[in-house]
């Protein structure tokens, strides 16, 4: 990933223009081009656009078409770098058991050369950044709107194809979205403070379905499900288990005993009038009973 700290999208050459061009011409590589500045103020391009998937995706603009020659006054020299770029963007995404913090993989990289020179855009990752943290806040509050939730598949989807920021020359797309487990992240879906909202899609059944299962397995199933998301915390998980042992393994109910233990509390009075109850139960019941009551 870059370090937008130490590393520069372009930067000025200060040796002879035609030694420049006459380099480019005969590199073998094709992770820089080179923007020239002429005495009329005007660029012109040698090379091409970083974009990974289609090399002749994107033509040259009308005011760059002319390639730059050997004999022209330039008064700049640009080398740009077009090489595609990989950064991460944490995030936090409300699901129906809770919020889930992911890293989206961005790949970005420069598809008009001329564009970043003469926006002097030196640092692209913060550009991008900033766009795809608008892009997220717009698509979360649209699934919002439909009554969907904003989940992996719904980024994947809407922003794992090329989006084109013309204005800086940058363009960059989401190619992953993987789990994390801390660090600071873009919150989405929620104010801070807030509950979690219920959010569905039918891509989370599978979700709802295993949470539901861990809900009717009871406390020892959830104590298991946040030592599985929070490997963490072994130590509070079983210093909680052992402080709540009525919980995690409820004593067994045998209706025998406790009937047992409740007669022997009867007063006298009290086992006789249950005696009568009981021969007369039994009588009924055709079976043969003593004369008189226990």
């Amino acid at each position: 990933m870059s370090d937008e700290s130490a590393e520069r999208l372009y930067f000025r050459v200060a040796g002879p223009p035609w030694r420049e061009i006459l380099r480019r011409r005969w590199s073998a590589t094709s992770d820089w081009s080179l923007v020239l500045r002429d005495e009329a103020g005007d660029y012109r391009l040698l090379g091409r656009g970083g974009d990974p998937d289609d090399a002749g995706a994107y033509g040259p603009a009308p005011d760059e078409a002319a390639p730059p020659g050997l004999g022209g006054r330039y008064t700049e020299v640009f080398r740009v770098d077009t090489t595609e770029h990989v950064d991460t963007r944490a995030v936090a995404l409300p699901t129906v058991y809770g919020t889930e913090s992911v890293d989206l993989w961005v790949s970005w990289w420069v598809h008009d050369p001329v564009r970043v020179v003469h926006t002097r855009t030196a640092h692209g990752w913060h550009v991008v950044r900033t766009r795809l943290t608008g892009a997220l806040h717009h698509l979360a509050e649209a699934q919002a709107a439909g009554g969907s939730g904003l989940g992996a598949p719904e980024i994947m989807q809407y922003l794992g194809v090329p989006q084109r920021l013309d204005e800086a020359g940058l363009s960059y797309r989401v190619f992953d979205v993987r789990l994390r487990e801390s660090g600071e992240e873009l919150l989405l879906g929620q104010e801070e403070g807030e509950g979690v909202r219920y959010s569905w899609t039918t891509s989370r059944r599978g979700e709802y379905e295993f949470c539901l299962q861990a809900l009717n397995a009871g406390p020892v199933s959830l104590a298991a499900l946040w030592l599985l998301r929070h490997p963490d915390q072994v130590r509070q998980v079983l210093d909680w288990s052992v402080d709540h042992q009525n919980l995690m393994s409820p004593p067994r109910s045998d209706w025998q005993e406790e009937l047992a233990v409740l007669l022997g509390t009867l007063t006298d009075q009290e086992r006789k009038e249950i005696s009568y109850i009981l021969r007369d139960r039994i009588s009924a019941l055709g079976r043969p009973v003593p004369g008189e009551a226990i």
